[in-house]
């Protein structure tokens, strides 16, 4: 009894030795470390540095986890797709064409124009350059025949037509320019102003090759510096306005301010894109993430395939007019592209390859979803991230309370240690450390799923992981006094 009694004392002893207070010094060196590290995240220049790396695995595992899931407030999307058997040569086995064949894309527009006094959808993507022509001159006269029929109907759906765009990146100190086209003359003799033409401007890093969207691009005229907006911001006016022309307009009217931004006379990028029946948009910057939750697949779609209760995936060979209007009419997006990899438009993202007309489907799902992706704003972020230090400091220090409590192994019998070694791998430094580190990381990856349905991602793994460094960079400091100190009482 004496021996446990004394045995208790010492221990006892022990934890008033140890006992720095939870909230040291070093509790306030943790959580100016870790804001630091966060305030450098904030900047989208950071962002792109080692640092950020933690945050992309982040985001890269919320969308991996939301793949093809219904988006909820919005509309159908129709993917008409140029498949790898639509590419092929008429030659049993002949070399793959060089562009998309103008038989099929002519096809896939009948489809899209649907027929006029029936359902009908609301927008039509032409992921397709059709501002330069073919050698195939007869295929060519019947998509001109076609554009300018819908440019005349002003009840068809409103026609975004993708264009190539050369020189600049679309940024107003690179300005780009759009090349001149024959077809340019059919835009601007549309009666009913029902076609527009624009860009799906894509930009990543080494890892995901399509991270990021533009909104808008600032591109030079002969009549000086002016603005194009992006395929998405159409798609998302056209699907809830009452006529192609009220959605250009309210596209028009959002591009007021980023049309003074690209030519200098402000500084500020952001806008609001109005919608009708549906709550603003709003932008803070030129370009944002692409909040991803659809994908096809690895495998080649041969028949048509419902992804989601939202999203449509038709190869060319089975699309046709009663099909759009049956799948799209209802406050229905096509989009007319290509998935094959002999269409040459094929990005890295969070679900590997994909063709960029889905890509395209993405944005405009992401942005009718939840608007553009964004953090918590600046205070709430910060808050959360000073609870998160204090459970980290707190973490440790019950790890330390509990590692003086099981005290030295090495004179205990062989079970005793064996029956004490979880305990003390569990209050060790680096395992406190790795615990942590995945716990945050776990928990950030968990918030930002839940909270993508509203444009809203969360990040604590970096910031977090450099306290718990400094943590248990002080446990082993005083590890090692104490080793110190043992020997030196030994002596």
């Amino acid at each position: 009894m004496t021996s446990i009694t004394q045995d208790a004392s010492t221990r006892s002893e022990r934890l008033v030795e140890t006992g720095k207070g939870m909230f040291d010094a070093n509790f306030f060196l943790s959580l100016g470390l870790a804001l630091i590290v966060w305030a450098i995240l904030r900047t989208p220049e950071g962002w792109q540095t080692f640092l950020g790396e933690a945050d992309r695995e982040v985001l890269q595992i919320a969308f991996e986890l939301r793949v093809n899931q219904t988006v909820e407030g919005t509309g159908p999307i129709l993917f008409l797709n140029l498949d790898e058997s639509v590419w092929q040569s008429d030659e049993t086995d002949g070399p793959a064409l060089a562009y998309a064949p103008r038989k099929v894309v002519a096809d896939m527009l009948e489809a899209a124009y649907g027929i006029p006094g029936f359902p009908r959808p609301k927008v039509v993507v032409a992921d397709i350059d059709l501002f330069w022509r073919t050698p195939e001159e007869e295929q060519e006269s019947r998509i001109d025949d076609i554009l300018t029929r819908w440019g005349e109907d002003t009840e068809a759906p409103l026609l975004v037509m993708q264009r190539e765009v050369v020189d600049g990146d679309g940024h107003r100190d690179q300005l780009a320019r759009a090349r001149g086209s024959e077809r340019e003359r059919i835009l601007a003799n549309a009666s009913a102003q029902n076609i527009v033409w624009s860009v799906a401007q894509i930009t990543g890093d080494e890892v995901v090759g399509a991270r990021y969207m533009a909104h808008y691009l600032c591109i030079k005229t002969k009549a000086g510096t002016d603005i194009v907006p992006t395929t998405p911001l159409y798609a998302i006016a056209g699907r809830t306005a009452s006529s192609a022309q009220e959605a250009i307009t309210l596209v028009n009217r959002a591009m007021e301010r980023p049309r003074q931004f690209c030519r200098g006379e402000i500084d500020d990028s952001s806008f609001t894109l109005e919608r009708i029946d549906r709550e603003p948009i709003p932008f803070g910057e030129q370009e944002s993430f692409i909040n991803y939750s659809a994908h096809p697949g690895n495998d080649p779609v041969t028949e048509p395939a419902l992804l989601a209760a939202d999203m449509f995936y038709i190869p060319a060979g089975f699309a046709n007019p009663p099909m759009v209007s049956g799948l799209a009419s209802i406050f229905g997006v096509v989009i007319i592209g290509s998935a094959a990899s002999m269409a040459r438009d094929r990005h890295m993202t969070p679900y590997g390859l994909m063709g960029g007309s889905m890509v395209i489907a993405n944005m405009v799902r992401g942005l009718e979803e939840g608007g553009e992706i964004r953090r918590l704003y600046w205070l709430l972020d910060a808050v959360l991230l000073s609870i998160f230090v204090t459970l980290i400091v707190a973490s440790f220090w019950y790890a330390r309370i509990a590692r003086d409590w099981i005290g030295p192994t090495s004179h205990l019998p062989f079970l005793a240690r064996v029956a004490r070694l979880p305990a003390k791998l569990l209050t060790n430094p680096v395992i406190v450390k790795l615990l942590i580190g995945v716990g945050i990381f776990w928990v950030s990856t968990l918030a930002s799923y839940l909270l993508l349905d509203n444009g809203i991602w969360v990040s604590f793994a970096a910031p977090a992981y450099v306290a718990a460094l400094n943590e248990a960079r002080e446990d082993f400091e005083e590890l090692m006094e104490s080793l110190r100190n043992a020997r030196s009482q030994a002596a």
